[in-house]
């Protein structure tokens, strides 16, 4: 075996060859799941493919806002015959981390006796957050109360600045009709 002629110049040239290999190899691939293309790297897909399926599985652009759970602003309205039950209700959300403003204590709502339990979010802008925060009420607090957006006939009597209702019915614990 001949010994290999290392001359400046064919070691100038594996420095470069080495050195331009290891900069594809950082600079190359792209780890965020998209494909490198001349110029910088494509967008990652819309669309993944299950191992055990053949058709696409779309993913969602935005995921569901995690649940507010202190400081939200809520009023309760009692839709049963129990005396003073919104309050008690009322009382218990307020001691794990709710807000009552000043105008929205508990009273009466406009129509009994109301069936089902029910937590009421707003609509419009921050809608999504709103029912995150309102399905997380329903879920840990009242027994899977049903979660909706604000009724037309509740609105009138729950001001601006609250941001969820409860509507306690008679299938909450403790109620009667």
């Amino acid at each position: 075996m001949s010994p290999v002629n290392l001359s400046p110049a064919r070691l100038a040239v594996l420095v470069a060859l080495v050195v331009g290999g290891i900069a594809v190899l950082l600079n190359g691939f792209d780890t965020s799941g998209g494909t490198a293309v001349a110029g910088g790297v494509s967008p990652s897909p819309t669309a993944a493919v299950s191992p055990t399926t053949t058709s696409p599985t779309a993913t969602t652009a935005t995921e569901t806002p995690k649940p507010q759970k202190q400081g939200v602003n809520i009023m309760v309205l009692n839709g049963t015959n129990t005396t003073g039950l919104g309050a008690q209700v009322q009382e218990f959300l307020v001691g794990k981390g709710y807000v009552v403003p000043d105008n929205a204590d508990a009273a009466d709502a406009p129509s009994k006796p109301i069936a089902q339990t029910t937590v009421y979010f707003r609509g419009g802008a921050d809608a999504d957050q709103a029912k995150s925060d309102a399905t997380y009420m329903a879920t840990k607090y009242l027994h899977d109360a049903d979660v909706k957006v604000l009724a037309a006939d509740i609105q009138d009597v729950v001001p601006a600045d609250v941001e969820l209702t409860v509507v306690v019915g008679t299938d909450y614990p403790g109620a009667t009709d």
